[in-house]
């Protein structure tokens, strides 16, 4: 039992590593989830060769990153407080927005901008019906987006297949929300208010609706994914002419936390719209 907790600790510290070293061809970045999942995978499964388990790490790099970014935000929420805070018990001065930013002055933030786009899209009197699950999946997204400014670290939403799941998500919750809420109605508004045209238009927002997850899901993959692939190729241009390394890359780090936080808004917001959409199919019909 001491050995496997030695032989544990042991790759999680070798993991650990710089997160660039130079070579010939320049700075190569390294993933440490799948650096850990390499070793983790060597530890029990001594039998397999090294490209299978390299293949397997990086099958299963973006659940571990999507689960580290989850358990972060849940510790985050705890050791702040957050998860129990209770404002009708607060102080004046305790409701206050703190003086000096920073963990608590950030999530403030982000609770302010999601509840007033909520608020603003979906409706005074619904928001608060859909606050959790937007609410979490925003966090849950910038929480991943910000972390993969660090070196070393790939946010789970570099992966295609996770922000699709992700988008899959949103995509049965605002249609559940829909029938819910108008019935078979939800299903005729598809074909317009036009009989002649219903055929025709029922195909065009039947497309339209199927679309909605590949279009958010492409959305933040693109961006994040794109935004680590410049960073990359900067960082490899800089060290094969000797340019210094941390001003120019700083710029690009700079991009994209303000990217990281602006796709997390977007996704968030047109999952909004999209549940308002179901919501008003009813009386639109």
């Amino acid at each position: 039992m001491k050995r496997k907790i030695i032989a544990i600790l042991g790759f999680l510290s070798l993991a650990i590593m710089p997160a660039a070293h130079a070579d010939s061809s320049g700075v190569q970045v390294v993933n440490w989830y799948h650096e850990i999942l390499v070793r983790f995978f060597s530890l029990f499964n001594n039998e397999n060769s090294a490209n299978l388990i390299a293949q397997k790490a990086e099958h299963w790099a973006p659940v571990f990153a999507s689960a580290f970014a989850v358990l972060l935000l849940a510790g985050i929420a705890y050791i702040s407080g957050f998860a129990r805070m209770k404002p009708e018990q607060m102080s004046d001065e305790e409701i206050l927005p703190p003086k000096k930013f920073g963990l608590f002055a950030f999530f403030e933030i982000g609770w302010s901008v999601v509840s007033s786009t909520l608020e603003s899209t979906i409706g005074e009197k619904e928001w608060m019906r859909f606050v959790g699950v937007l609410g979490g999946t925003f966090f849950v997204l910038i929480v991943s987006n910000l972390s993969g400014v660090l070196p070393g670290f790939s946010p789970a939403t570099s992966s295609m297949s996770f922000t699709f799941a992700a988008a899959m998500a949103i995509f049965v919750y605002f249609n559940y929300y829909g029938l819910k809420e108008a019935g078979f109605s939800y299903i005729k508004h598809l074909a317009g208010p036009v009989l002649w045209m219903a055929p025709l238009m029922f195909l065009i927002e039947l497309i339209s609706l199927l679309s909605r997850p590949l279009s958010l899901s492409l959305r933040i993959f693109g961006n994040i994914s794109g935004d680590h692939f410049v960073f990359a190729i900067f960082s490899g241009l800089m060290k094969d002419f000797y340019i210094p390394f941390i001003p120019i890359p700083a710029i690009f780090l700079g991009f994209g936390t303000f990217v990281a936080c602006l796709q997390a808004f977007i996704f968030m917001t047109l999952s909004a719209v999209y549940i308002k959409l179901a919501l008003e199919s009813k009386a639109h019909h």
